[in-house]
């Protein structure tokens, strides 16, 4: 089969998509990616055969409109922004997603960028698969209200899906339709998430059903969890950047077992106030701090305190106490993975659900970093540090899909979805 895979977003968003590309290929099918201009060598030094589609993530990440609106307290004013982000530089996106597309038999794609991936493939008259990170839907027991520390009965989460879906449509119609309209299509009168579930095609749900318990049974085979994607060993051996260098090994070495302190591609309001606030609530313990694209504390480094641009988890975290970060579904897996309990500051977007889910399965804390001081960082180890959270989260670890199975369980989908035009 040719298949085209779609990632749009930070690293964290694209780096499923690789490892999916990287087993699709290795399966004998033609595979192409379309991914952030920034991203493309990442993806190509991974061994695939990647485009460059959209607008540089990182220079919108660093934008006030990502650091400033999407993190209004307004909720419409955060629409509004939801709306901006996904139609910013659109039409030229959409456009070399056309050309990339050419004679594929199918488009799968990550959940940022859905509106574009999931046209286009209609444009061409081949289906479009998802792959989401947590769960976007209607469903009972995750509830987009998570934001607000509540976890509602299952019929309010229901009903709060529904109407999330329907503000997003209300805020980004004109915009969807005009780009439905560039590539011939009528305007569509449904939200997207209702237009993807009348393909009839499953939905891949790349995140750990240990998180959600029930979630697997009220969604069954139309939305299968597979399981965390990661990159296989081979393959970020290959990579190379993130191994740790040997002045990384020798500090870990060194000592008692460090708090990892990281934020991966989120960029911050205000750096020196969180450098402080870290650097205050971390006394007492060794800090590893990996400044991701932000380069956040990069001048920090001392004794105590050792900097790195990134890290890869797998080896990393493994050899950390706690894991303090934004709360990712990437970095959530990684630190869970690896047994390690959680600190999760989390900015917005899916970010209070993953530290939500966390803390009820009791494998940290979680709490908006806008509201994070020394003491409250300070106090949060502590208790990620308790016996109850560490056991919780090695319980977890231990519960968790291995990466190798849930990337073949997420192939096997989208071979069984997608027939060859052949």
């Amino acid at each position: 089969m040719e298949l085209v895979l779609s990632f749009n977003g930070s690293r964290g968003d694209v780096q499923p998509g690789v490892a999916l590309a990287v087993a699709l290929g290795a399966r004998g099918h033609t595979v192409r990616m379309a991914v952030p201009p920034n991203l493309v060598e990442f993806a190509r030094a991974a061994g695939v055969r990647a485009e460059p589609c959209g607008t540089d993530t990182r220079a919108l990440l660093g934008s006030e409109l990502v650091t400033r609106d999407l993190k209004s307290r307004n909720p419409v004013a955060r629409m509004r922004a939801v709306a901006e982000v996904t139609h910013l530089g659109a039409r030229a996106a959409q456009a070399e997603l056309v050309d990339i597309c050419a004679g594929a038999d199918a488009v799968i794609g990550g959940s940022v960028g859905q509106e574009r991936s999931l046209t286009v493939a209609e444009a061409l008259g081949v289906p479009y698969l998802p792959v989401h990170y947590c769960p976007m839907r209607s469903n009972g027991i995750a509830s987009p209200l998570a934001q607000w520390g509540i976890d509602p009965p299952a019929p309010v989460s229901r009903a709060s899906w529904r109407l999330l879906e329907q503000i997003l449509w209300q805020t980004s119609r004109t915009g969807e339709n005009r780009l439905r309209s560039d590539v011939g299509l009528r305007s569509a009168r449904r939200p997207t998430a209702r237009r993807i579930a009348d393909q009839g095609v499953p939905e891949i749900q790349a995140y750990d059903p240990s998180l959600f318990p029930g979630l697997s049974d009220e969604w069954g085979a139309g939305r299968p969890l597979v399981g965390f994607l990661n990159l296989a060993a081979d393959t970020r051996a290959q990579l190379g950047a993130d191994a740790p260098s040997a002045a990384l090994l020798d500090w870990l070495d060194a000592g008692e077992p460090p708090v990892y302190v990281g934020f991966g591609s989120m960029t911050v309001e205000d750096p020196a106030r969180l450098a402080d606030t870290i650097v205050r609530g971390t006394q007492g313990h060794r800090v590893l701090v990996a400044t991701g694209w932000s380069d956040f504390m990069s001048d920090a480094s001392d004794d105590r305190i050792h900097v790195v641009g990134a890290v890869d988890h797998d080896t990393v975290l493994p050899r950390c106490s706690v894991a303090v970060h934004h709360g990712g579904a990437g970095s959530t897996a990684a630190g869970l993975r690896a047994g390690v309990p959680a600190v999760i500051c989390w900015l917005g977007a899916d970010q209070p659900m993953w530290g939500r889910r966390v803390a009820r399965a009791g494998a940290g804390v979680s709490g908006a970093l806008a509201a994070l001081t020394a003491t409250s960082l300070r106090d949060s180890i502590d208790a990620a540090l308790l016996p109850a959270s560490r056991a919780a989260a090695r319980s977890l670890s231990r519960r968790f899909i291995a990466p190798v199975r849930a990337v073949d369980a997420a192939v096997e989908i989208i071979e069984s979805a997608a027939p060859s035009r052949g």
